[in-house]
């Protein structure tokens, strides 16, 4: 169940979240660098980082703002009032894309969220042969997944795990953040923690957000997804997964998210710029060097999970401008400030 014991220095944004914070990225607010602009009326706050670039700042916003749905139209306007550089905003879903597009941004898809209503959720099916396989992983390597609290973990095997598992990607000195929230190696308030063990040695580690809504949870993002780079360890990250699926179900959780697969079938929006299309889809079939989106794609795609556009929205700003602080900003191509 979710963890509310741990002590935080801001109630109310936690309880503010806990009412509005539905999107299922809406954890990623608790992370460095991020500003907070909050509603003179009180209706809610817009999460978002600056980041310079060579022909001036730009604002990006990374999540849907914490607000109720009947307040989006109306925090937005505020908020927009109150910015003196363009602002993009990215991995937003459809309830911010529609609120904008009327207030002049330009609406493109950026990729696709995955969903998975666990009540329904069942292993059958020859579609699902190579996640049968991987819930068999334990079995077959004599290990089990754990919950555990931070002071049941070994520091040293997590630690060096993420950066031996960061050391094998494209992305490989840095975290990349906003658009995903890079790993707190410690207690989180409200975040599960799984860990696949092979008697002392750590295999894989899975770490899972909360989001909510109107109080209530409805179901946990699956953000951090690490393994040690080994072929013997193949199929260890879903065999956590898998094993966290059971308890969740067993709590009576709604749905497990799978984030976001950046670029993921990108189609033509009525009121999209073509050349962000153009761009998108270039990268997706030959920036794998950088982000490996094909590959994350078809690993969510092996869950047949419920797919969803997520958009990028921008008005008023060159593509260059646009993209330059995208990749930057969240560390795609590194941390740069002019």
């Amino acid at each position: 169940m979710v963890d509310k014991t741990m002590p935080n220095q801001n109630t109310e944004l936690y309880d503010a979240f806990e009412q509005n914070g539905r999107q299922s990225s809406a954890y990623f607010i608790f992370q460095e660098h991020v500003q907070c602009f909050e509603s003179e009326n009180k209706i809610g706050q817009v999460f978002f980082a600056s980041q310079m670039t060579p022909l001036g700042r730009v604002q990006i916003v990374f999540t849907n703002p914490i607000c109720s749905e009947e307040n989006m139209t109306a925090l937005l306007k505020e908020f927009l009032a109150e910015q003196r550089v363009p602002t993009l905003f990215v991995a937003v879903d459809q309830e911010v894309a529609e609120a904008l597009r009327p207030l002049g941004y330009y609406i493109n898809q950026t990729g696709t969220e995955s969903r998975i209503p666990l009540k329904s959720f069942e292993l059958h099916g020859h579609k699902k042969k190579q996640l049968r396989h991987a819930a068999n992983y334990g079995r077959r390597k004599n290990c089990e997944v754990k919950e555990l609290q931070w002071c049941d973990v070994d520091e040293v095997q997590v630690k060096s795990l993420s950066n031996a598992w960061r050391k094998s990607k494209g992305v490989s000195t840095r975290e990349m953040q906003f658009v995903t929230r890079p790993p707190v190696f410690g207690d989180e308030w409200g975040v599960r923690k799984f860990y696949c063990m092979q008697g002392d040695k750590l295999l894989a580690y899975v770490f899972f957000d909360p989001y909510f809504k109107q109080g209530k949870l409805v179901g946990y993002c699956a953000n951090i997804l690490r393994s040690l780079p080994e072929r013997d360890c193949n199929g260890a990250i879903d065999f956590t997964i898998l094993e966290a699926v059971k308890i969740f179900k067993e709590e009576g959780v709604s749905e497990l998210s799978l984030g976001v697969a950046p670029l993921n079938n990108i189609q033509k929006d009525v009121n999209d710029r073509r050349g962000a299309r153009w761009f998108s889809q270039l990268f997706y079939n030959y920036g794998n060097g950088l982000y490996a989106c094909k590959a994350l794609a078809y690993h969510k795609s092996r869950y047949r999970p419920i797919e969803t556009p997520w958009y990028l929205c921008t008005k008023d700003v060159s593509l260059f401008r646009a993209y330059w602080g995208l990749l930057f900003g969240l560390k795609v191509l590194g941390s740069k400030e002019l």
